[in-house]
């Protein structure tokens, strides 16, 4: 069974151990880490991605508009190793065979020591796309594909 995301096939990606991700995404974030810049960019970039949207990156204003409880009722779930959150609403998890599958959007974040929201890395991303790797599986009933993330 397939378990990638599926992106844009007209666009240019960067692929390495089944894991792929979008060239925009990669050229966003670099741009943003550019040491040569000489005013640091003040945006927050995170990522999204929806059952509707591939892995997408945006701006932290807009994380609203995709999952409008984040930061406020949403619900999060912790990667393993890194300062790295996954932001999800929780009347959005199916149950199913004592599994829970996240079946909405979801919003990926870093946070610093603070524990205040700060920009995504390139390698965050690869993290992120790791995760999704392991725990995205596609549901099938009657017919209907519905791809979530196991969170079990």
């Amino acid at each position: 069974m397939d378990n990638t995301i599926p992106f844009n096939p007209t666009s240019c990606t960067v692929r390495t151990e089944q894991i792929t991700v979008d060239v925009s995404i990669l050229s966003v974030l670099n741009h943003a880490a550019s040491p040569g810049r000489h005013k640091p960019d003040a945006n927050i970039y995170l990522a999204a991605i929806a059952p509707d949207m591939e892995l997408t990156i945006i701006m932290e204003e807009d994380a609203p508009h995709i999952l409008p409880c984040f930061d406020e009722e949403d619900a999060t779930i912790t990667i393993k190793g890194a300062p790295l959150f996954i932001s999800y609403n929780p009347a959005q998890v199916l149950t199913l065979a004592g599994k829970h599958y996240l079946t909405g959007a979801v919003i990926f974040y870093r946070t610093d020591s603070s524990g205040r929201i700060v920009s995504l890395t390139v390698e965050d991303i690869y993290r992120f796309q790791s995760y999704l790797e392991m725990q995205s599986v596609t549901l099938v009933a009657d017919g209907q594909e519905l791809t979530c993330i196991c969170i079990d």
